[in-house]
């Protein structure tokens, strides 16, 4: 370490601070100027979010208002029933609606009283039983 030496002979450690280059300062700050960077455009991308919201909504109210609907005595006659051409297209659409959402009906098989299975292989004979009483 270089000393300087005062007047009175004391020699004091000269503190020699090496100037920081420009990248050795900024860096600390880095972590910090990049979070800023990702909070602020990531509020900015919520906001225009909420905006085409805002935007869509507005534009599906509109839509509501201006659908065509047409006037129910279009389908039906004067005295209130439903058109023949109407009524058959109906009637077929609801009648296959309630084929396919009616439960099966499964019927049993007819089967004889003796089994149509082969017989299995022959097992060990089992014990012999009690005797019965004699005949007469």
């Amino acid at each position: 370490m270089d000393t300087a030496s005062d007047s009175i002979g004391e020699s004091k450690p000269v503190c020699q601070c090496a100037s920081k280059s420009s990248v050795q300062r900024w860096l600390p700050g880095f972590p910090i100027a990049l979070c800023m960077l990702m909070s602020l455009s990531s509020i900015a991308a919520c906001l225009l979010m909420s905006l085409k919201t805002y935007q869509l909504e507005n534009r599906m109210q509109m839509d509501k208002g201006s659908t065509f609907t047409p006037p129910r005595a279009t389908c039906l006659n004067e005295d209130g029933t439903l058109i023949p051409e109407l009524g058959t297209s109906i009637g077929r659409l609801v009648e296959e609606k309630v084929v396919v959402l009616m439960p099966k009906l499964r019927t049993a098989r007819d089967l004889g009283q003796e089994c149509s299975c082969p017989p299995g292989p022959p097992g060990k004979r089992g014990r012999m039983g009690r005797r019965g009483e004699t005949g007469k």
